[in-house]
């Protein structure tokens, strides 16, 4: 009876290690699941700010915005004719890249032109799209998932502001579909789901558009979007492994009590002989409120191991138990000591995709996987012993940091965790811009090292980077667009009133540009202007900021330049133009327009004063310079 009731005990404490050790390989797997949604969504968010500078903030668009700005219904449907025409063929590119809805808002919420539904417009979207309303009342973009009247998306609210007016807002929204495909390209091992709650999304939707949604299998309380594959941009079927998951869930309660709870977690599923993971993110509507729910499947080797494991260590404590209570002793020993050795293997091998290291209590590497070798170009005994922070990780600005003071290291004294982009060195030297996660390693309660996931996100970067220049050129000519040099000329403003030292502004229009496009051709005039530019750049220093203004205009901003030189200079430029040809085209002129800032300028004076000059140079017969003090 004793040694009964000792195996009930080691067989329940057996359990217990098994479930926790589950619940740490779910937790993170959870959390992976919850980074991969971050990434994808952060790069799909920066793509969505490249189109709306590139093809929304452009002065044809806002003139029609802005002449829309009346009580008057039958001027504002014309408007929205010459909006929808305007930007018709943007939209049919937007749609090839995965965008589903561009909608205009009023500035009091109302919906001004819908291009995936334009026979709907002029309702208040108050009750439906809180995303538009913050955005006009803060006048600055809104991201995240929310649904609507016509669809559900993820949402890309941007404020348009133009000369100072507030001329409404615009969305930019794309399917799950768009972001599940980024998910796959992560991990296409993984299937992926989306519920939506029915009493959030159907009190909104249109009547004509309920039809696209049906309840999901799990609950009448959650749909699923276009079960039928009606709908262009929809989301492929699920596996036929998924689909069988999809049916055992139904009446799996731990499953539908996370589900209820929306909550991010994950639960397991013995099928067909394999152990699967479901994960659950839960999407919160830009008010806040749970709308959706994400899960992912796939199949999880790392909880059929753990399961094996735990049948192998019942078994051989069962053999045990009978060599009476002296081998029970050294076996419960023996024992805990493997738990800690797979429960800590368990942490490491968690993403076994990314880079792992474990770091001791002195910043020295005890284990790093192959990924790891592989992404820092040292092999595994080079890493082993050594102390990670003075080996690879550099921190901004060039100067050395204290290893006391490396966020990493600071997980070990502080037992919290941290997650974060940081620069780790290649063998090679070269820098890799990483996204690192490190949590504590607790052992009997004591804080023995840690150890950090990183992925390499240099090429997402990278791509960030080009979608922001991408927002701030002219892609014809190469030069900064206008909105650049607005932001540019206003701290330059604020840079000369503060020194109290004047700069000059060279405004430039082509003579008889519409002359050269209708003789010519368009491609001979965007040849001019490409010859206009590559001839200024040959002049201007690297601290002079060339803008194309619109059409045909240029501006020029001569930081530290006083009037005299940089009328000397434009006179320059004019004379370069009188003595040089363009190809198929010949001789072209210019007017300039030369002014100096005054103190209490703001940007609208001080570009007016040199358009002015400007013009008056068109009228005193062209191809010559007019500048001024006032």
């Amino acid at each position: 009876m004793l040694s009964l009731l000792f195996w009930i005990c080691g067989a329940a404490y057996l359990r217990h290690e098994w479930h926790m050790q589950k619940k740490l390989q779910l937790a993170g797997q959870t959390h992976a699941q919850e980074v991969a949604w971050q990434a994808v969504t952060t790069a799909h968010r920066t793509a969505m700010q490249a189109y709306f500078d590139s093809y929304i903030m452009q002065p044809a668009v806002l003139s029609i915005l802005q002449t829309a700005r009346t009580d008057d219904r039958s001027r504002q449907d014309i408007e929205r004719v010459r909006l929808y025409r305007k930007l018709s063929p943007v939209y049919e590119q937007f749609r090839q890249r995965d965008v589903r809805q561009l909608h205009f808002h009023t500035p009091d919420n109302r919906s001004f032109l819908r291009f995936h539904s334009p026979h709907n417009s002029g309702d208040s979207l108050v009750a439906s799209r809180p995303s538009v309303v913050e955005a006009n009342r803060t006048r600055k973009p809104i991201f995240g998932f929310e649904t609507g009247r016509v669809i559900i998306g993820f949402r890309n609210v941007f404020p348009i502001i133009w000369q100072g007016q507030h001329l409404g807002s615009v969305e930019l929204s794309q399917p799950f579909e768009a972001v599940r495909k980024g998910l796959h390209d992560l991990d296409p091992a993984k299937d992926y789901l989306l519920l939506l709650k029915g009493e959030v999304l159907l009190p909104k939707l249109f009547d004509e558009h309920k039809k696209h949604y049906a309840p999901s299998p799990f609950s009448q309380k959650w749909l699923v979007e276009d079960p039928r594959r009606e709908l262009s941009d929809s989301s492929p079927p699920l596996a036929p492994v998924s689909q069988e998951l999809c049916k055992l869930l139904k009446n799996n309660q731990e499953f539908l009590s996370v589900l209820a709870a929306e909550k991010p977690d994950s639960v397991s599923v013995r099928h067909a002989g394999h152990t699967y993971q479901i994960s659950l993110i839960p999407l919160h509507d830009t008010d806040g409120v749970t709308s959706a729910v994400m899960l992912t499947f796939v199949r999880a080797p790392e909880l059929e191991s753990l399961f094996g494991s735990h049948r192998a260590n019942l078994l051989i404590f069962t053999i045990m138990t009978l060599f009476g209570g002296t081998a029970l002793y050294l076996f419960l020993s023996s024992l805990q000591t493997v738990l800690e050795q797979e429960q800590r293997l368990a942490l490491i091998t968690s993403n076994i995709a990314d880079g792992v290291y474990v770091i001791d209590g002195n910043g020295k590497i005890t284990f790093a996987n192959l990924r790891a070798s592989e992404l820092l170009g040292f092999a595994e005994d080079e890493l082993l012993g050594t102390i990670a922070h003075d080996l690879f990780h550099r921190h901004g600005g060039g100067n050395h940091t204290p290893l006391e003071e490396c966020p990493i290291y600071r997980v070990i004294q502080t037992r919290g965790r941290y997650e974060g982009e940081e620069q780790f060195a290649h063998k090679d030297g070269s820098l890799l811009t990483v996204q690192v996660a490190s949590q504590p390693m607790l052992k009997s309660g004591r804080v023995v090292g840690s150890v950090t996931v990183f992925r390499d996100i240099t090429e997402q970067k990278q791509l960030e980077e080009q979608l922001r220049l991408l927002s701030i050129t002219d892609p014809l000519t190469g030069v900064y667009n206008r909105r650049f040099l607005q932001e540019t000329l206003l701290k330059e403003l604020y840079r000369a009133e503060r020194h109290g030292e004047p700069f000059s502004l060279v405004m430039l229009d082509i003579d008889h540009f519409k002359q050269i496009n209708d003789r010519y051709g368009h491609d001979a005039g965007d040849q001019v202007l490409q010859s206009l530019v590559a001839l200024i750049q040959k002049r201007v220093r690297s601290s002079d900021c060339l803008a194309r203004w619109g059409g045909e205009e240029f501006v020029l901003l001569l930081p530290h330049t006083g009037l005299s030189a940089a009328t000397a200079l434009a006179e320059g430029l004019l004379e370069d133009l009188r003595t040089s040809t363009v190809k198929g085209v010949g001789c072209v002129t210019a007017s300039f327009g030369v002014a100096v800032s005054k103190p209490g300028d703001t940007v609208e004076q001080l570009v007016q004063r040199a358009d002015v000059l400007m013009y008056a140079a068109k009228q005193a017969g062209r191809a010559c310079v007019k500048s001024g003090n006032s």
